[in-house]
């Protein structure tokens, strides 16, 4: 059904609205962090173990040693929202604060993508020997018994990849709402 004039022009000032809050609540979390008495990075000092948790999984940890404002390593980020600067994870983005909140940010939604990734290779290798266990010949006892107690063995497998985690660590952010 086609939308009145008065529901456009209600719809619009809801959309007016949304973008004047959003602009409101960028401007205040700027006002807190803009001129803080120390920088993030001189705060930080190294003074913590973030970076060998990357060492561990053979990622070089990026230095945190000025307060330049974030940046894709590529470029490539920054060149598609040439158009839009306002959709881009960089925009208002200041020193090394926001650069560390939004590293925050990319490392919790790699790891939920290289998560998923590794939960679809494990099904897939699980389900394709469940296969290979039912199609293959059970006609000796002990292979049989040995193939069901694999197979209920793969199934809580896949049962366990079934499930979420949850891991918990501080807020990051701060809106002050």
């Amino acid at each position: 059904m086609a939308m009145t004039n008065a529901q456009k022009v209600r719809a619009h000032r809801e959309r007016k609205k949304a973008q004047q809050k959003v602009k409101t609540k960028q401007a205040e979390h700027l006002a807190v962090f803009e001129h803080p008495r120390e920088p993030f990075f001189e705060w930080y000092n190294g003074g913590s173990d973030f970076q060998m948790c990357l060492d561990i999984a053979g990622i070089e940890a990026p230095e945190i040693e000025d307060d330049s404002d974030p940046k894709s390593a590529t470029g490539e980020i920054e060149a598609i929202f040439t158009d839009n600067p306002e959709d881009s994870p960089y925009y208002n983005a200041k020193g090394s604060l926001a650069r560390a909140e939004i590293m925050v940010g990319a490392l919790i939604s790699a790891t939920v993508e290289l998560a998923s990734l590794v939960n679809r290779y494990k099904r897939k290798q699980i389900t394709d020997r469940i296969r290979q266990i039912e199609t293959s010949d059970l006609s000796d006892p002990d292979a049989r018994k040995q193939a069901l107690t694999n197979v209920v063995r793969l199934n809580k497998m896949l049962e366990q990849l079934d499930k979420q985690v949850r891991w918990t660590f501080p807020q990051w952010k701060a809106s002050g709402e």
